[in-house]
């Protein structure tokens, strides 16, 4: 039995503890927030869960993932994951469809090609643009993100881990037999193993050991209200979707936050994660959300009756980073998941539960290594 510390209790961490603290490890989870907190990436209501990417190391990863989420779920014993099905779409030429279909063929997952009219007839509220096509997965979904978190860190707790909140570590140091973490106000405490999953304080917290080349940046999303009735925006007749030609993406209404949530995968203004501009402006931040709407579900008002501000936390190249700290195999560090990593958390937390106890890890992700940052 191994003394690990997990830094940051988000997707990542608590998965992490979750496994470690069932294989019998004694766990400390050091979470600088509350649990569940809303100040980083891992907090919400939902996060689409997709096989259908363009790059079919992503698409063969999330089939390891999605056994993982449902052995989650059935653990909770509540529901963490809707398939809504997902519509994935562009211009019919557009290249990356065309990657698309061929990353889904090449890993055997089932999906269907929608031409505007079909579309209109599976999903009357979404509506196609001619000269769109769309590739629909039946098998993605949404995860309800900030009960996955909660769900893992209270199997974590069952299993005998202790979760540290308000916890802030300013400093690892790493000693001959141990590794030491300095906390805010001194106190130290020493551990065989160290998993950092700290999301976009990762790249400060390690800067004496690593120069993460990570850009944190400021996210919106808005929840718009229908003019039409709400049940037609429902998680059985809506999917989730993304085009891929502008990066918009959006979710059906989910029975738990008011409206339909829309979101734009695009890098926003980089940012200081402590210093985080919170106020939602109409022009730079709802106003493009509002012209996707606009175009392809006409049943949204422009009125917004929720929003928020989250983080992104990314690399150069959007692959993620799994790797031991150079020169210190004792500390695993996990990050830069650039916003598409919510799904593959439980994948990551696995992955990092094996790392930090010496087991190898079954698949090759060498890609994300930190050599390659360098």
């Amino acid at each position: 039995m191994a003394r690990i510390a997990v830094l940051g209790a988000g997707g990542v961490g608590s998965a992490a503890a979750r496994f470690l603290a069932r294989e019998g490890h004694a766990v400390t989870v050091l979470e600088q927030f509350a649990p569940d907190h809303d100040r980083g990436s891992s907090y919400g209501t939902s996060r689409i869960i997709r096989k259908t990417y363009t790059d079919g190391l992503y698409t063969a990863l999330m089939g390891e993932a999605y056994p993982l989420w449902d052995a989650l779920e059935r653990e909770a014993g509540e529901p963490l994951f809707r398939r809504t099905g997902g519509l994935f779409f562009g211009p019919a030429e557009h290249p990356e469809l065309a990657a698309i279909r061929q990353a889904l063929g090449e890993n055997h997952v089932r999906f269907e090609e929608l031409d505007p009219a079909a579309c209109a007839r599976r999903f009357p509220a979404f509506r196609l643009l001619p000269g769109e096509s769309a590739v629909f997965e039946p098998e993605a979904g949404f995860l309800r993100a900030s009960a996955c978190v909660r769900a893992n860190l209270r199997l974590a707790t069952a299993h005998g881990a202790q979760v540290r909140a308000g916890t802030r570590v300013v400093a690892l140091e790493p000693r001959a037999d141990r590794v030491d973490l300095v906390l805010e106000g001194g106190e130290v405490l020493g551990f065989d193993r160290v998993v950092v999953s700290a999301g976009p304080w990762t790249a400060r917290l390690l800067s004496p050991f690593v120069p993460l080349p990570f850009t944190v940046t400021r996210q919106v999303y808005c929840h718009f209200e229908p003019t039409a009735p709400l049940e037609d925006f429902g998680a059985g007749r809506l999917p989730v979707w993304i085009d891929f030609a502008t990066n918009f993406y959006g979710f059906p209404y989910d029975g738990e936050a008011p409206g339909v949530k829309v979101a734009w995968h695009q890098p926003g203004t980089p940012t200081q994660p402590d210093a985080v501009d919170r106020d939602i402006r109409d022009t730079d931040d709802r106003e493009p959300l509002r012209q996707a709407c606009a175009a392809h579900l006409p049943g949204l008002s422009p009125r917004v009756v929720l929003e928020r501000v989250c983080l992104y936390t990314m690399t150069p190249d959007h692959d993620f980073v799994v790797d031991s700290l150079p020169g210190e195999p004792r500390v695993t560090v996990l990050g830069g998941l650039s916003g598409h990593g919510f799904k593959f958390t439980v994948l990551l937390g696995r992955i990092a539960a094996w790392k930090a106890t010496d087991h190898p890890v079954p698949w090759d992700v060498s890609r994300w290594s930190l050599a390659r940052l360098a």
